[in-house]
């Protein structure tokens, strides 16, 4: 076993996480419940009740709350993100965290906490080790490949197992991240199913781990840098309606815009974006599907001056159309701006420029409403599911069963 495993594998157990600072475990707090609102969003997707009824065919409930609230969480594209590792870690780690809870697996507050901590950072650290953001232009989805291997770390947490057999477990898991991803393309995809799965092998690989069954395997020793000493999860952001991240600066940007100049009177809208951003969300034909209309860049700024409210939606289900939002995509015209791309991963920023009859007005944005450095609070994070008649039920004493009634919002 490689000594950066061993190392991750001491991490996890170490009695030192049950106590977090109170910034970080504040974070932790709104994450959590950021993702159940994720999860109970996705239920009202034509993908997430479908994971629904996958999941119902499975015996073992622990297994099959973790399959489907990764699931769901994660196809609605609201759940959080962190950008230099490219990974959505809350979908599979809150997911999985919840449903150990609820199996008696973590009886207290500190240890939920710390399962759930060390399940972020192992995810986080895996994307870094490979470089997500540069994986995710090779056609690797980088949460994919760390989703079993960050499942492991939370559930051989919850188990309490020894460093070794943790060490074992994790190299279990890391067997589970090869082969090509799904493509998102089918409206009904089985993509996110597929993350859910991988989320279920990390708690087999804990599971197996337990009953002595373990591996060996190689990691990178970046993996493990400044592990202790800096807390990655510390950088990790949100999204405050459902959009690739990559768009969600120039979205800001559009919409300050539109909020000091007159739409109407817009000849041209130029959007300027770090060249690995525009590969991902440059998309200037109509969407048809749900999930190609929270990609296109074009599509979202179109909605969000024409029709706001529909940003908000995440059915999308057919995508909402009309002559303003037709309008509005033939106007803008995305640009690479070698500018930023030294910026990228460390920030997704965007310019956008509305050129006027009377000249030319510009925004930049660099960390966006929901960015590590520009987060949201308990109340942004309610407010973001008011439209999905989830804020009331987000404000409740209980995100779940499991979990003590301290966890829910002041």
């Amino acid at each position: 076993m490689t000594n950066a495993l061993i190392a991750l594998a001491e991490f996890i157990q170490s009695r030192e996480l049950e106590n977090p600072p109170l910034e970080r475990f504040e974070r932790l707090k709104r994450h959590v419940l950021d993702t159940v609102g994720a999860r109970r969003a996705g239920l009202r997707t034509d993908e997430g009740a479908a994971a629904a009824q996958v999941a119902a065919s499975l015996r073992d409930g622990t297994l099959a709350a973790v399959l489907a609230g990764s699931a769901q969480a994660r196809c609605t594209e609201l759940d959080d993100i962190h950008l230099t590792s490219c990974t959505t870690p809350g979908s599979v780690v809150v997911s999985t965290a919840l449903a150990l809870a609820a199996a008696g697996e973590l009886g207290t507050m500190r240890d939920f906490a710390a399962a759930a901590l060390v399940g972020y950072e192992s995810t986080i650290r895996m994307g870094v080790a490979i470089d997500g953001p540069m994986r995710l232009h090779q056609g690797v989805w980088p949460t994919y490949s760390a989703a079993a291997f960050g499942s492991a770390a939370t559930a051989c947490r919850a188990y309490g197992l020894s460093v070794d057999r943790t060490a074992g477990a994790l190299a279990t898991a890391l067997s589970f991240s090869g082969g090509p991803p799904v493509a998102s393309a089918p409206a009904m995809s089985s993509r996110w199913i597929t993350l859910g799965a991988a989320a279920v092998n990390g708690v087999l690989a804990a599971r197996s781990a337990r009953a002595g069954l373990v591996a060996t395997s190689v990691v990178p020793k970046r993996l493990t840098m400044s592990l202790g000493r800096r807390w990655l999860f510390d950088d990790i952001g949100m999204k405050p309606y459902p959009t690739a991240r990559q768009a969600l600066a120039a979205i800001e940007a559009a919409r300050d815009l539109a909020r000091a100049h007159d739409v109407a009177g817009v000849s041209k809208i130029i959007v300027e974006l770090p060249r690995r951003q525009q590969e991902i969300v440059d998309r200037p034909r109509l969407p048809h599907t749900r999930l190609e209309s929270i990609v296109s860049v074009q599509y979202q700024i179109a909605i969000a001056l024409a029709a706001p409210d529909q940003l908000d939606d995440v059915h999308r289900t057919p995508p909402f159309v009309d002559n303003r939002v037709r309008r509005l995509m033939r106007l803008i015209e995305v640009r690479r701006a070698r500018d930023l791309d030294e910026a990228y991963p460390r920030a997704w920023p965007a310019r956008v420029v509305f050129r006027l009859r009377n000249g030319r007005v510009d925004r930049f944005v660099r960390h966006p409403r929901g960015d590590a450095r520009n987060p949201l609070a308990w109340d942004d994070v309610v407010a973001k599911y008011g439209g999905l008649e989830l804020a009331e039920d987000l404000r409740a004493a209980a995100l779940d069963s499991a979990i003590p009634p301290m966890w829910a919002p002041q």
